[in-house]
């Protein structure tokens, strides 16, 4: 069970889960490496992608006129997941942690329509590889049977594909229009997993045979858990989305042709 909350807890948190800081400034100008995209052009899928393929490596040390926070590495100070079914509960408390390669993701396609009053995206994305660190602190509960751990942890993993979609309406704001992305799904799959971990048990011996058998056995525990995961880091990447397009009116961010 231990093996199985800790998989958990470094599979999802490792770049799908941010933690966006709040600004107050309601609106900034387009930077510059930004593409101009006109939401009536039937070019706009393709523009959108050359637009964010091109702001991803900007990205690596963050924007601040946007709010952003670096992405290489990305810092996230505490991050919490449960999981419950049947007779098992677990939590999982992720610390200090640092995730790597975000900022190398490639863009391979987009789908967009954009209207006067509704955004829809669809993006998919290759990540080649996800490096993170950090430090856990885990509860787990079998029936009557209850175990606890601590330690450092990395996770690597290796050539992660999936799809953003996200949705979102055209609302007013100050006599302004802006988009506001209110849904973000997506299901990552990954092609490879390595697991590093201290303190899963407090034996030497035993640690390293949960680790054997997390890396043996995660695709099947990643396929359990992922359906779980997404009320912990939805929230997330709609405030991070939202970054953009709550802070850049409409008529700018997408404009019309004249």
């Amino acid at each position: 069970m231990k093996a199985m909350l800790f998989l958990c807890g470094v599979a999802l948190c490792a770049g799908f889960s941010f933690a966006v800081p709040q600004t107050k400034d309601p609106e900034v100008e387009l930077p510059t490496f930004m593409e101009i995209c006109y939401r009536d052009s039937p070019d706009l899928s393709k523009c959108i992608q050359r637009s964010i393929q091109r702001m991803l490596p900007e990205m690596h040390a963050g924007i601040e006129s946007l709010g952003f926070p670096s992405l290489d590495p990305y810092e996230s100070k505490s991050t919490y997941i449960d999981y419950k079914r049947n007779q098992m509960s677990a939590s999982l408390h992720v610390k200090n942690a640092k995730t790597f390669g975000i900022s190398k993701a490639q863009i391979l396609g987009t789908r967009a329509t954009a209207t006067d009053k509704t955004f829809n995206l669809a993006v998919d994305v290759r990540f080649p590889q996800i490096f993170m660190e950090g430090y856990f602190k885990g509860e787990g509960r079998f029936n009557s049977i209850k175990l606890a751990s601590k330690g450092y942890f990395n996770n690597t993993m290796t050539d992660v594909t999936t799809t953003w979609q996200m949705s979102g309406e055209v609302k007013q704001r100050n006599g302004e229009d802006y988009v506001e992305i209110d849904t973000f799904d997506m299901s990552p799959e990954v092609a490879d997993m390595k697991v590093y971990a201290t303190g899963l048990f407090p034996d030497a011996e035993l640690n390293q045979i949960a680790l054997e058998f997390v890396n043996q056995y995660w695709p099947m525990f990643y396929k359990e858990l992922l359906p779980n995961s997404r009320q912990v880091w939805e929230p997330e990447m709609v405030a991070l989305v939202n970054k953009i397009f709550q802070r850049i009116p409409y008529r700018r961010l997408l404009p019309k042709r004249a």
